[in-house]
């Protein structure tokens, strides 16, 4: 057994748990003032056996839709996938391919989507998913450094990652 890649793999799950409620606490403040009302989307799971207590062993029903997903106070949808890292570089494969199309399909319909990246806690981005799914076109290369997810960056008020407020001025 490979105990750094399972380290690994366990840090960067606890890391993706924080972020995502970091995120979560972010939607109530949202919900809070009015501003929008974004739910985690729940992973489809089908029930394989129970194996009693309320415990049962499961697998994933269907491919993972984007993370997040919810309605703007004017009514206009809202949905994005979210991702950390530790590194000074995220790579557009963190997000699936499948997750990709959804949120592209989203947007076509005038949603509101992008890819919330954290890098180190410390930065925060939104990445509108026509910026994600063209990497290679915009920046010769299949991921984003530091400098190129700049214009994306969102800020942290308090407990509050903006990622609605960055977004709206984007497209104006």
């Amino acid at each position: 057994m490979d105990y750094k890649n399972v380290l690994k793999g366990k840090s960067s799950k606890a890391a993706g748990e924080i972020f995502e409620r970091m995120i979560e606490r972010s939607c109530e403040i949202y919900e809070e003032k009015g501003t929008a009302v974004i739910e985690k989307t729940p992973e489809p799971m089908r029930v394989l056996k129970r194996l009693g207590n309320g415990r049962f062993e499961a697998c994933f029903a269907k491919q993972a839709q984007p993370d997040f997903k919810g309605v703007l106070h004017n009514g206009r949808t809202v949905m994005f996938e979210a991702k950390h890292t530790d590194d000074n570089k995220i790579m557009q494969s963190r997000v699936m391919e499948v997750q990709t199309e959804r949120l592209l399909r989203y947007e076509k319909m005038n949603a509101l989507c992008f890819v919330l990246v954290s890098v180190q806690f410390s930065r925060f981005y939104a990445v509108p998913v026509s910026v994600w799914c063209n990497m290679k076109e915009l920046y010769n290369h299949k991921y984003m450094n530091l400098a190129e997810l700049k214009e994306f960056e969102v800020k942290r008020i308090g407990a509050l990652i903006d990622f609605l407020g960055t977004e709206r001025k984007a497209e104006k």
